[in-house]
């Protein structure tokens, strides 16, 4: 999606130990909410459609867990709750995929 949304005249390149282009996108960790703040476009399409901005909300915290915690936690997640978080990632995954032809 971001490359769908650089100008025209962007250049993309790769990063090589001969070529370092440089970028204009800081690293956002494991937050969706920081790596939003980076996608104007995006961040403005989801404010416009609660429903989204919640499955994102499930999706980074699964179970009231961000989902790193949970990685490093000896919690088991059930088979009810990890079939709930499939279906929210796969509708946001749907919605996500109709948004790179319209940004």
């Amino acid at each position: 999606m971001i490359f769908a949304t650089l100008p025209k005249s962007a250049t993309k390149e790769w990063k090589t130990d001969n070529n370092n282009p440089g970028h204009t996108f800081t690293n956002p960790g494991h937050s969706y909410t920081e790596a939003l703040k980076r996608h104007n476009k995006l961040k403005s399409r989801i404010d416009k459609f609660p429903q989204v901005r919640k499955w994102l909300d499930e999706i980074e915290n699964p179970i009231g867990q961000h989902f790193i915690d949970i990685r490093y936690s000896s919690i088991e997640v059930n088979n009810e709750n990890y079939q709930s978080w499939f279906n929210t990632y796969q509708k946001l995954i749907g919605w996500l995929q109709k948004q790179t032809t319209t940004l």
